[in-house]
């Protein structure tokens, strides 16, 4: 069974809708949930948003971060750090929600850097935050299937490599979420796939994502995942990588604080 939408996130979003929606609205659901508030606000005195003075309530911190960026942020929240457990030994939704708010974040910043209006780079954190989404869902298939064997979980690490970026994409279509995101989610690894020209969410999200791996690479001595190959000479942007990869680095102290 496919899992559902974060209640909170539900109620984010049918708050979003009405035409007589305020901060103040948005900000009462946040204060229900005390760890998401905590997340609310840690991330709203991050490096990555750069507010100059200290915020301490959820109500300012709301106002700061914008409605949109809040829906994301109590989305993923919602679906990262629900405190269910995994069935594949070794793999931590926590570890997940990490990288995905980094890839927000990265996929954010990049948009900006590029002088996308903050309604796109606002899209692109979003979808940064949900591009691994379907990885949830082949998690906590394994953990809510008991008596699976042991060695099958090679097995469905494979498989969710293979395909959590389908997968993903079918549960976000399912929620209702719009075309977008779902397509940015279905090819954020493929973002030749979708027709389209310039920097595209698909393309950014892929590029945020590898940012994110290679940077971690560096300092683990893994293997970076890399770019779709002949992507940034198709956009022209072949000279860019080293400017991306600097505001990444200006992001060091969200991976800590969030």
């Amino acid at each position: 069974m496919l899992p559902s939408a974060p209640k909170a996130f539900q109620e984010i979003l049918a708050c979003l809708q009405r035409p007589s929606a305020s901060i103040g609205d948005a900000a009462k659901i946040i204060a229900r949930d005390v760890a998401m508030t905590a997340n609310v606000i840690k991330l709203v005195n991050s490096a990555f948003f750069g507010s100059r003075q200290k915020v301490s309530t959820v109500d300012r911190a709301v106002a700061y971060l914008g409605l949109d960026t809040l829906g994301a942020l109590a989305l993923g929240h919602g679906v990262f750090k629900s405190g269910v457990t995994t069935g594949i030994e070794g793999f931590s939704l926590e570890r997940l929600w990490q990288h995905s708010l980094e890839v927000a974040a990265t996929a954010r910043a990049v948009a900006l850097y590029e002088k996308f209006s903050h309604a796109k780079a606002d899209e692109a954190f979003l979808a940064g935050m949900l591009h691994d989404v379907g990885k949830v869902v082949f998690a906590t298939r394994t953990a809510s299937s008991p008596g699976s064997p042991a060695a099958s979980a090679g097995d469905t690490c494979a498989q969710m490599e293979a395909h959590h970026a389908e997968v993903g994409a079918y549960l976000l279509g399912l929620w209702g979420f719009p075309n977008p995101i779902v397509e940015a989610v279905a090819f954020h690894h493929s973002p030749s796939q979708v027709p389209s020209d310039g920097l595209s969410l698909p393309r950014l999200i892929h590029i945020a994502d590898c940012l994110v791996h290679d940077r971690q690479a560096g300092s683990s001595g893994s293997a970076a995942r890399e770019l779709e190959p002949g992507l940034l000479e198709k956009l022209g942007l072949v000279n860019r990588w080293p400017a991306w990869f600097a505001e990444l680095e200006s992001l060091d102290s969200v991976q800590a604080s969030i």
